[in-house]
C-alpha cells in the first residue's frame, strides 16, 4: 500500500511534532550521556504511532506501507537525532519481510511491527552458518553493532562453508552462546556492542546473493534518508543563527560569503534528497538496485559531513561549545562511518558495479 502525497506530508508532520514534544534536545542530551534510550518514546511510538509497523504487512500485525513511508519517518529521526533504535528495528524487520521462509515472518513480524522486538542486523561481520540435524547454527564476530544492547534479536549474514553461498539467520538474542559486549560509542545517542557468536541455534530466512543485496540496499538506503534529514536540521541551524548573529551592526546572514556557503549547502542538500528518495522509491516498487544504494550511501555521506562541518564553523565560538548541539550532529556522522564505511569505500563500490 502506497501513500499519496498529502498522506505521506501529514505523516511527516506527525512524526516531527511527536518528536519535538517527546524527545526534546535535553533527552536527546541524557542519551548521549550514556543515559540510555527513552523507553516512554519507544512505547508510544511503537504501541501509539505504529511507526516500528509501518513497513510491515497487515497480515503480520504492521501498517502495510512501503519503504518509501518508511524512509520519510527515518528522514525525520535523523534530523531528530532520536536516541531510540528504530532504523536498527526497521531494518532488521524489512530483512524479515523480503526473506523466503514464512515461518519466520509468522514467528517475528508481529513482535516487531508492536515494538515488543527490538532487532539490530550484522550484514557485514564475518560470521559463519553450518546447517546440521537439521537446524543452524551461526558463529563468529562482529565488533561494531549498532543497538545490539538492547536487541532480542540480531538479523544476521553468514557465509556457508568456504564458498560463496550466503544466508540469512535470526537469532535469538538471549541464546546460549550470545555474548554481547557494550563498546564506547562516540555517538551516545546509539550505543553500539561487540557481539560473539558460538554456534548459536539460528532460523533461516532465506538465502541467495539477492537476498543479501536487498538487505544491504535496505541499509544503505534507510541510513541516507537518516542522514538526509539530518543534515537537512543541520543546515536549518546555521540559517536561523545567520538570521540572528548580529556583527557590525548586521545580521551575518546578510553577508555575501554567508549566503554563498548557505546556498552551496541547499544545492547539495537537495541533490542528496533526491537520489536518497530514489533508491527508497526503488525498494519501495520492489528493485533491488545495489549501484543506486551505494551511490545514495556515498553522495548522502559527503553532504551530510559538509553540512555538518559548515554547522560547526559557521556557529563561530559557540559551535565549538558542549552547550551547542551541533556536536551530536557530528559525532551522529561519525558513528555511520563506523557502521558502514567512509563514503570513499561505497564510491568504489559503485565503480565496481557500474564499470
Amino acid at each position: 500500500m502506497a501513500a499519496s502525497d498529502d498522506e505521506i506530508e501529514q505523516l511527516r508532520d506527525s512524526v516531527r511534532d511527536f518528536l519535538a514534544d517527546a524527545l526534546p534536545s535535553a533527552t536527546v542530551r541524557a542519551a548521549a550521556e550514556g543515559k540510555g534510550f527513552d523507553g516512554a518514546a519507544w512505547t508510544t511510538l511503537s504501541a501509539s504511532l505504529g511507526l516500528t509497523g509501518i513497513g510491515i504487512p497487515e497480515s503480520f500485525g504492521g501498517a502495510g506501507y512501503s519503504f518509501g513511508e518508511l524512509g520519510v519517518v527515518l528522514e525525520e529521526f535523523g534530523a531528530a537525532l532520536a536516541p531510540v533504535p528504530l532504523l536498527s528495528t526497521t531494518v532488521a524487520a524489512a530483512v524479515v519481510v523480503a526473506g523466503d521462509q514464512d515461518e519466520p515472518k509468522r514467528a517475528l513480524l508481529p513482535g516487531l511491527a508492536a515494538g515488543r522486538t527490538v532487532a539490530t542486523v550484522i550484514l557485514g561481520g564475518p560470521l559463519a552458518a553450518t546447517f546440521a540435524d537439521g537446524g543452524w547454527t551461526v558463529g563468529g564476530s562482529a565488533g561494531h553493532v549498532p543497538d545490539a544492547g538492547h536487541a532480542a534479536l540480531f538479523v544476521v549474514a553468514a557465509s556457508v562453508g568456504a564458498g560463496p553461498e550466503v544466508v540469512l539467520l535470526a537469532v535469538d538474542a538471549t541464546a546460549p552462546g550470545v555474548a554481547v559486549r557494550p563498546r564506547e560509542a562516540l555517538d551516545g545517542t546509539r550505543p553500539v556492542a561487540a557481539v560473539d557468536l558460538a554456534d548459536v541455534p539460528a532460523v533461516l530466512l532465506g538465502s541467495g546473493p539477492g537476498l543479501l543485496d536487498r538487505a544491504r540496499c535496505t541499509l544503505l538506503a534507510a541510513v541516507a534518508c537518516e542522514q538526509v534529514g539530518a543534515a537537512a536540521r543541520c543546515l536549518e541551524m546555521i540559517v536561523g543563527y545567520a538570521k540572528t548573529r548580529v556583527q557590525f551592526g548586521v545580521p551575518i546572514g546578510s553577508f555575501q560569503a554567508i549566503k554563498h556557503r548557505c546556498a552551496d549547502m541547499l544545492v547539495e542538500l537537495e541533490a542528496a534528497r533526491s537520489i536518497a528518495y530514489r533508491a527508497r522509491d526503488q525498494l519501495a516498487d520492489g528493485v533491488t538496485d545495489m549501484a543506486m544504494a551505494s551511490a545514495a550511501a556515498s553522495w548522502c555521506a559527503e553532504t551530510y559531513v559538509h553540512i555538518a562541518q559548515e554547522t560547526i564553523q559557521l556557529h563561530g565560538g559557540i559551535g565549538f561549545t558542549w552547550e551547542h548541539d551541533a556536536h551530536l550532529y557530528y559525532k551522529r556522522l561519525l558513528s555511520l562511518q563506523q557502521m558502514l564505511g567512509h563514503p570513499s569505500l561505497h564510491l568504489e563500490e559503485l565503480a565496481r558495479l557500474i564499470l
